[in-house]
């Protein structure tokens, strides 16, 4: 609001220069104006800035927010966002689909764990894959694989659970989380 009072005062000021010097020079070749009527000469601009409109009192309504969309789910579990490519702009982050079988092993996995389990990524472009190193034919690629772990739960343990659904599995004990695919 005070970029406002100083970009509209400084416009009042300009315009008043303006006028001045418009009413100083005359112009030489125009017919004289006529006077103004009283009412309107007896109206002179003060010298004081303007007063800005009161704000409108908000209501309990407009200031709660808009609540969030519900999430595009996946399966039960889990959200479509989970699976998206977490590139830094690189594609829309849907290069591909997730395949919808692996999805629902990855939901019956869940179910199996009893437990949350996290997906750290999903489907990936090509720039996103080189930047983590993935290989040339990675899953990831084409929708067909996740990374994922389960807070608590030990790789080996989450891996057996994930061959046990059927996915085929690439676990990363150092890392703490194992690469399934269908």
């Amino acid at each position: 609001m005070k970029r406002f009072k100083i970009i509209f005062t400084g416009l009042l000021a300009a315009s008043c220069v303006a006028a001045s010097v418009i009413f100083a020079c005359g112009d030489a070749g125009a017919p004289p104006q006529p006077a103004p009527p009283a009412a309107e000469a007896a109206q002179e601009p003060s010298a004081e800035a303007p007063q800005e409109p009161p704000a409108p009192e908000e209501t309990t309504e407009s200031m709660a927010a808009a609540p969030a969309p519900e999430p595009v789910m996946a399966s039960p579990h889990f959200a479509m966002e989970e699976y998206r490519c977490d590139c830094a702009g690189h594609c829309d982050g849907w290069p591909a689909a997730m395949d919808p079988e692996l999805l629902a092993m990855i939901e019956e996995l869940r179910c199996a764990c009893e437990s949350p389990v996290i997906i750290t990524s999903g489907v990936r472009c090509e720039a996103r894959n080189a930047e983590v190193g993935g290989v040339a034919w990675s899953f990831h690629k084409r929708g067909h694989a996740a990374d994922l772990y389960c807070p608590g739960m030990p790789v080996g343990q989450l891996a057996a659970l994930a061959q046990d659904v059927g996915l085929n599995i690439l676990p990363y004990y150092s890392s703490g989380y194992i690469h399934v695919e269908n």
